[in-house]
């Protein structure tokens, strides 16, 4: 049986890029790009690039004659991504991570930021890459830290999503921050037979301009309150204020800053 990717399509995917977008992928492909924007490269394949948030910069710090292949599983993610300013310098492509379609040794730079954990065959997913990676190329990915390690997070899913899901089974909702421990990440890239790892911890933040941002952001336009709603319709304005006066209380009524943190994984073919 083929493993199916997660997927997001339809308005989940423009929700995704106008309000998580500016909110927690651009920081973090700021946070990202120090630890690659050095690596010798003239070919770069980005595995689920999402609405291209991540893909921007990668042009930007490996300018033409580099070759740049944008990947993602779902179409409408790819579709945005294709709006990017310069995308006549960029390939798009679809693409399955766990099942790459290209050759062997074609690149010398592979990139993939937060897909790791939606791959049901994760190792499979870094086995792709090391194997379309030429000899002394790199594989480069980053995974988000455990939600108790972010206070936002923690008080999104920890303490005002999971309880009203109490009695049933909750792990979906912790699938983006599964992968956090540091061994783990190693493990991946070791297994695939990279023979230099560095696995390093991110610590950036990102910028809302108020609490009600984050609820439309996290709540009233993501699939965590369409989740809400189907469970407890007759609580999802309660709750949906609930998160912003434990917004309030926490960050302040106006713009506020919220740590994030993150785990680099960087191997050597």
């Amino acid at each position: 049986m083929e493993k199916e990717v997660y997927k997001i399509s339809g308005n989940d995917a423009a929700n995704y890029e106008e309000h998580l977008g500016p909110l927690i992928f651009e920081p973090s492909a700021r946070a990202l790009l120090p630890h690659i924007a050095g690596l010798p490269a003239s070919a770069v394949l980005e595995l689920a690039c999402g609405s291209g948030r991540l893909t921007r910069h990668l042009r930007e710090a490996f300018p033409p004659p580099a070759t740049l292949t944008a990947t993602d599983i779902n179409p409408d993610m790819l579709e945005l991504a294709q709006q990017l300013p310069d995308n006549d310098a960029i390939i798009f492509q679809l693409a399955d991570a766990q099942q790459l379609p290209f050759s062997d040794a074609s690149f010398d730079l592979v990139v993939n930021q937060f897909g790791l954990m939606f791959l049901p065959d994760k190792q499979g997913g870094v086995n792709e890459a090391f194997r379309v990676l030429k000899p002394g190329g790199h594989f480069a990915f980053t995974t988000w830290d455990q939600t108790a390690a972010m206070p936002l997070f923690k008080l999104l899913i920890d303490e005002i999503i999971i309880p009203v899901f109490s009695g049933e089974d909750t792990s979906r909702f912790h699938t983006p921050f599964a992968l956090h421990e540091p061994g783990q990440l190693g493990h991946y890239l070791q297994q695939a037979g990279f023979t230099t790892t560095h696995i390093i911890p991110l610590k950036y933040k990102g910028q809302a301009t108020s609490p009600q941002q984050l609820v439309t952001s996290y709540f009233l336009q993501h699939p965590l309150g369409r989740q809400v709603k189907e469970k407890a319709p007759a609580s999802f304005d309660t709750i949906a204020r609930q998160l912003e006066q434990r917004l309030i209380q926490q960050f302040g009524p106006g713009a506020f800053e919220f740590e994030l943190s993150a785990w680099a994984g960087i191997g050597q073919k």
